[in-house]
């Protein structure tokens, strides 16, 4: 206990206080009050301590304040956190510049504020009811060993992913055709947003991570791919003759693999490496899907019941700066030194 602050007598109050810890892994769950834990490290282990925190799980903001530009990249890039502000505050987020929402265990989104929220409250299509996929189960050890053989980080690096998709199912139709149309029209540039004088609001659209389309027709299971794929995640396609109608995604190098078959939700509670589940309509099925996410410890894991729906795919990460503070807060700096 490096400083606390006495109490007043009366009422029910928290102390303040300021806590010494060997770093962000003595934290065994958030903690809510006036506490400030504070935990030294060399400049050369910054990028372990930004594994440190995605590995917590917790992915709501984050603060820095620096006078490097360097760092500031080298650590965005790398923070798995919807919101980070640099050289200011971490609080008063503003509708339209500062769309505020976590991942991980802080959220799933869209960011209220951000462009994508209000399609979160509207229904632009019916929503299916379809049977649920028939097939024979397919193993927790078989889905890990699948999605552990994804590497999306080059795929995700093509900005022509979408026209290399295109191209390659030009001929499919129904809901692969939809799913192509909107991937390509849904835009994932960055974009800067309006703010203050002084300050600088940027949001980035990032692959949510490996996804499992599970149907449940192989026609929908392809759509669900496609909409993924075109995002930049890496897919795992689970439903039945799916391994058929991979071949030619593979040929051009996409990150995706099929198993004939289908997921049940027992394995579901268990299965580590994805992100995402697809899975079509509103059926005894889906809810028995959603139900086995709900009872997984860690992240909140999304399930994705339309067909057609790019934007489910995406992470929005918003990154505000402070362009005043001439590359740190100087008062801060001096005081620390």
């Amino acid at each position: 206990l490096i400083k606390t602050m006495p109490a007043p007598e009366g009422g029910n109050y928290v102390t303040p206080a300021i806590v010494k810890v060997d770093g962000i892994a003595d934290m065994e769950r958030e903690i809510f009050g006036p506490v400030l834990h504070v935990a030294t490290f060399k400049a050369t282990e910054i990028d372990r301590v930004v594994d440190d925190i995605n590995d917590r799980g917790y992915g709501l903001t984050f603060g820095l304040h620096t006078r490097i530009d360097d760092r500031v990249e080298q650590i965005v890039e790398r923070v798995q956190v919807g919101n980070t502000y640099v050289n200011r505050n971490q609080i008063g987020a503003i509708v339209g510049s500062q769309p505020f929402g976590g991942e991980g265990m802080s959220g799933t989104g869209p960011k209220a504020g951000g462009p994508l929220y209000l399609t979160r409250f509207r229904r632009v299509s019916k929503v299916g009811e379809f049977a649920a996929p028939e097939g024979p189960d397919v193993d927790k050890a078989t889905l890990e060993k699948a999605l552990a053989t994804l590497d999306p980080t080059i795929w995700a690096a093509g900005t022509d992913r979408v026209n290399v998709l295109r191209s390659t199912v030009s001929g499919s139709k129904g809901p692969i055709r939809k799913a192509l149309a909107q991937i390509a029209a849904f835009d994932m540039s960055d974009q800067t947003l309006p703010g203050p004088t002084g300050e600088s609001n940027l949001l980035r659209m990032s692959p949510r991570g490996n996804v499992l389309c599970l149907g449940p027709t192989t026609d929908i299971a392809m759509a669900q791919a496609a909409q993924a794929l075109g995002a930049g995640c890496g897919v795992v396609v689970v439903a039945p003759q799916a391994k058929s109608v991979v071949n030619a995604l593979v040929a051009i190098g996409a990150p995706i693999v099929a198993i004939d078959g289908t997921v049940s939700p027992e394995t579901l509670k268990t299965v580590e490496g994805f992100a995402v589940v697809s899975a079509a309509g509103k059926s005894d099925w889906t809810r028995s899907l959603r139900m086995a996410l709900s009872e997984r410890d860690g992240a909140i894991l999304p399930l994705v019941t339309d067909t057609v729906s790019a934007e489910r795919y995406v992470l929005e990460r918003h990154l505000c700066i402070d362009t005043t503070a001439a590359g740190g807060n100087a008062n801060l700096l001096a005081t620390a030194s």
